[in-house]
Order: structure tokens, then sequence, then C-alpha cells
């Protein structure tokens, strides 16, 4: 008959096993926080996607459903995001020797600034972009 001895027996020592459930509970927690990274930046992209949208619309209307005219206006998207548009004259540069009073153009410069509530945060996002208008139809509406 074999006579047991400890120094034969095969397995893990308890130092071995603490080692091993230390690692693997900082290997968890490093994919947790990973995890949550991930879904933080989701959210935030989803936001700045639908702000972008939402100014291209408002973008998408000047002309068509509003006059596009020197001046401010204000508006609500929903209870959480809302718009501010102003307007403005844009002097082009010239530098030549022809005089230059009269245009077959002119250019408006378009500022939008949506603001939007994300828990306690406001953000704001500004917009800019110049939009051509004949004289005689700005005035005409």
């Amino acid at each position: 008959m074999k006579k047991f001895t400890p120094s034969k027996v095969k397995g893990f020592t308890l130092l071995e096993i603490l080692v091993a459930f230390t690692l693997l509970a900082v290997t968890f927690g490093t994919i947790m926080q990973i995890i949550a990274g991930s879904a933080k930046n989701t959210q935030k992209a989803s936001q700045n996607t639908k702000i972008a949208m939402l100014a291209q619309s408002k973008m998408d209307e000047l002309g068509l459903f509003e006059v596009l005219e020197e001046g401010s206006t204000n508006g609500d998207f929903d209870d959480k995001t809302s718009w501010s548009l102003e307007i403005t004259p844009f002097d082009v540069p010239y530098e030549g020797d022809n005089n230059q009073d009269i245009t077959a153009v002119e250019l408006m410069e378009v500022t939008l600034i949506i603001t939007s509530e994300h828990g306690r945060k406001q953000h704001s996002e500004e917009f800019n972009t110049l939009r051509v208008i004949t004289p005689d139809s700005s005035r005409a509406r």
C-alpha cells in the first residue's frame, strides 16, 4: 500500500487561488470601465447627431418656409432643445478699381445656435453659413 505524502499531492495553493481571483477582478473591472466609457461616447455621438440633423433641418427651411431677411428669431424643437437664428448682411471685401454699388445678389450670414439640455448640463452648438438672395426677391416678400 502506498503511503500518502503531502509533497506529492497535485493542486493549487491558497496563494495561487487568491492571485488568480485578483487578476480576474482587475480584468473584469477594466472591461466594465471600457464598456461604460463606450456607452457614454455612444450617447454623446447620438446627441451630437441629433443636434446636427436639427440644425440641417432648420437651415433647409430658410428661404422655403421662412423669409430670408435680416433679423433674428428663436423657437423650440422640443422641451429640451431650443434654437436661435440670426441673419445679417455679409459684406464681401473688394479691392478693385470698379464701383460695386449695384450687385445682382446679396450675401446673408446665417448664424444658428442650438441649445439642448442633458440632465443638469446645458450644451450649445453654433452653426454658420452664407446664403445668397437677390435684392428684389428679399424686399418683395
